[in-house]
């Protein structure tokens, strides 16, 4: 993948993600972004015919938490970096 579609995957992203990354950051962030891409099509290359998918790894017993309620984020602290706040909540795009 070139750079320039890189970069335009990733300005898509923050627009979606609604976070600001720096000009600086962005040589950075495009190098990871390569990186994944080159890992996944290396997993693509792996020959698979013949076995069967997993959709879970077979374990003795499942995996379990103890589910116990725990103190939330206060809203002060959860509004911190949203670009724009309304009466305590955040405004986001509109969307159609």
């Amino acid at each position: 993948m070139r750079q320039e579609e890189l970069i335009g995957w990733l300005r898509r992203i923050k627009k979606l993600a609604l976070v600001e990354v720096g000009k600086d950051e962005e040589e950075h962030i495009t190098k990871d972004m390569r990186k994944i891409i080159e890992f996944f099509n290396t997993l693509m290359e792996i020959n698979v015919e013949g076995i069967e998918p997993l959709f879970m790894t077979p374990r003795k017993e499942p995996l379990t938490r103890e589910d116990a309620p725990v103190k939330g984020m206060e809203q002060s602290e959860a509004l911190l970096n949203a670009k724009e706040v309304i009466n305590g909540f955040v405004k986001g795009p509109k969307t159609i």
